[in-house]
């Protein structure tokens, strides 16, 4: 049978692929835009919340600027008042009361978290409030002075310190006179500063808030018990990594990680020496955005998923269909021809063709029951013919099918080549008879070659290339099962072992294989020869019944065995001695007493040196 051409196609149910493809396509396009519009507008949502906490910091901040802008402008205002006393030669006594004035007028528009004007002029200590300093006191070793003469000459905030009189946090402002020597400065109290702090950080979603110096001392702080202390004293990860960021870079929006969660930071800066921080813990910024957009986005998700699931079934009852075509067409695969028989009609559909089976057909497809004979005569070889006629009887088939799916028959086509006819039932009527048949041709040709390659190659001895013992000894009982006369020898090579103890094994091997050749060159095609094992070989010639012919086939073994030339064994010649007997040799002979007696003739030869044989008959030896 040729090879098919394509099998009938099967109608396919459900959408068309195209339309699979494109609405998967469009629904992963919503989907991707979906998720980018609500991370668009999750993001802008977060900014608006993030803008609005800044906008609320930067409001604390100013509120904190404008706190200190008061003392550090009446420090500045009445700095270059004393300079310019200072330039006209004023006594401190002048200057002293200069700065009561002042004091006076300070203490009229300045809230009462500010101390009077005082000073160190001319190597007197002045004091605008009337403060008498104690005997010990030392102007120049107070921070607000030596703060003064680090600043040369600019306005500067002294480092934070705790006032133990009042047990307050305060500061002073001072600045360093044009004469090097004389400081002008006022006190601050930063209670305010600490209640803006307190204030701003109520609610849950800050975290902490504080005013820190750049040596990272904390001038106010949330928690009002580490006001005083450093941040880098304290026992939090997170109030450690604010000081390195604080020195690192002074990034004004940042974000920070730890074991606890996520936190985003505002800093900004009060002066050149002040910074506010802001740490918002993002659990509880952004936890109302989150339920909002999760909600909506379940809801969108929620949508598109049933849409989702809608082309999914579509798309996987249409694969159902598709994936039981492809099963069919796979089985299809199988056969080179198929035609369906309707029994009730007697009619034939061919469901796949091929070039053979058209002509086969002819183009006719009706009345099977009466071209079933002539098709089996057309299709198969002279020796399958009556075989297949048989087999497509359909007079018979009924009774074949009765209880089973399908039959099969092996039979070899016109062309020599191997097919198996399968009769398949599709269904049957009511009454449980036959109505539609489908006939399949499977060419297993290519297995049957397979088949014989390997029944030889277990049949053949693989060194030498002829019969091994199991085939050689099977063939010559069968041989003597069907009465079948002839010659039966034993050979078996001489001091074989010295062969391969002195030239090698590999000598050996050239030995046993010469010894085959010369066997096929001296025996006919239709005898039988084979390798026993080792170096011992045996065969069987059909029809050879004389001793006398036996003697001359020897003798044509013997010369070709002198023939060998083998470069390694030099001048050493091999000989063989063979034991001959014939069958049958008795009327109840079998192939054991045989082989005993061709054995018992080996042995005699082994007794002379040279090519010897020794024919033994059933009772005597010659």
């Amino acid at each position: 049978m040729a090879k098919p051409n394509k099998i009938m196609q099967m109608p396919r149910n459900g959408l068309p692929r195209r339309f699979t493809l494109i609405a998967s396509a469009m629904l992963l396009l919503a989907t991707f835009f979906i998720v980018c519009i609500f991370y668009w507008l999750y993001d802008s949502s977060k900014q608006n919340i993030l803008g609005t906490w800044r906008n609320e910091m930067q409001q604390v901040t100013q509120k904190i600027s404008h706190y200190l802008k008061m003392p550090i402008d009446a420090v500045t205002f009445s700095g270059v008042t004393v300079n310019k006393m200072m330039e006209e030669g004023k006594s401190y006594e002048e200057v002293g009361k200069y700065l009561v004035g002042q004091t006076a007028i300070y203490a009229s528009i300045i809230s009462e978290n500010y101390t009077g004007i005082y000073g160190f002029y001319k190597g007197v200590y002045l004091d605008g409030s009337g403060w008498t300093p104690p005997a010990d006191y030392k102007p120049k070793e107070r921070p607000w002075y030596v703060a003064a003469v680090q600043g040369k000459g600019a306005v500067v905030l002294v480092k934070p310190f705790l006032n133990l009189q009042t047990n307050t946090m305060m500061t002073s402002v001072s600045q360093l006179l044009h004469d090097g020597e004389s400081v002008v400065s006022m006190d601050i109290f930063l209670d305010s500063v600490q209640h803006m702090v307190e204030e701003m950080a109520t609610g849950s979603i800050v975290q902490l808030a504080c005013v820190v110096d750049q040596d990272g001392s904390i001038v106010a702080h949330s928690d009002a018990t580490l006001v005083g202390k450093k941040l880098d004293d304290i026992g939090s990860t997170l109030q450690k990594e604010l000081l390195q960021r604080l020195k690192a870079d002074g990034n004004r929006h940042f974000e920070m990680y730890n074991i606890k969660g996520k936190y985003t930071v505002f800093i900004e800066q009060i002066n050149e020496n002040w910074s506010s921080v802001y740490v918002l813990n993002e659990d509880g910024l952004y936890k109302s955005l989150v339920v909002i957009y999760f909600a909506s986005g379940f809801f969108l998700f929620f949508v598109m998923g049933i849409s989702f699931l809608v082309v999914v079934h579509m798309s996987h009852k249409y694969a159902e269909a598709e994936h039981l075509n492809r099963e069919i067409q796979a089985v299809a695969n199988i056969y080179v021809g198929m035609i369906r028989i309707n029994l009730k009609d007697d009619t034939i559909t061919c469901i796949q063709s091929n070039p053979d089976l058209d002509a086969l057909l002819e183009g006719h497809f009706n009345d099977f029951s009466k071209r079933a004979t002539a098709m089996a005569e057309k299709i198969s070889a002279d020796q399958s013919r009556d075989l297949l006629k048989q087999f497509m009887n359909p007079e018979t088939l009924e009774e074949r099918l009765r209880d089973t799916r399908y039959i099969t028959q092996e039979f070899m086509d016109d062309k020599e080549r191997w097919i198996r006819l399968r009769f398949i039932v599709i269904n049957r009527m009511a009454d449980g008879s036959l109505h539609h048949v489908l006939m399949a041709f499977e060419s297993i040709d290519e297995d049957r070659k397979r088949q014989e390659v390997l029944r030889k190659l277990s049949e053949t001895d693989l060194m030498t290339g002829i019969r091994n013992r199991g085939s050689g000894e099977r063939l010559v009982r069968r041989a003597m099962a069907e009465r079948r006369c002839g010659m039966f020898c034993l050979l078996d090579a001489d001091k074989f072992k010295s062969i391969n103890d002195i030239y090698g094994h590999a000598v050996g091997d050239k030995v046993i294989i010469a010894i085959a050749d010369c066997m096929k060159k001296t025996f006919r095609d239709s005898d039988i020869i084979f390798r026993l094992g080792g170096d011992e070989f045996s065969a069987f010639s059909e029809g050879v019944k004389d001793k006398t012919i036996a003697q001359r086939i020897i003798k044509r073994l013997f010369d070709n065995i002198d023939q060998i030339t083998i470069p390694e064994l030099q001048d050493r010649k091999i000989t063989l001695s063979v034991g001959v007997t014939f069958y049958p040799a008795t009327h109840a002979d079998s192939f054991e007493a045989m082989y005993q007696r061709a054995d018992s003739g080996t042995y005699e030869s082994k007794k002379e040196a040279g090519n010897k044989a020794t024919i033994i008959m059933q009772e005597s030896q010659s």
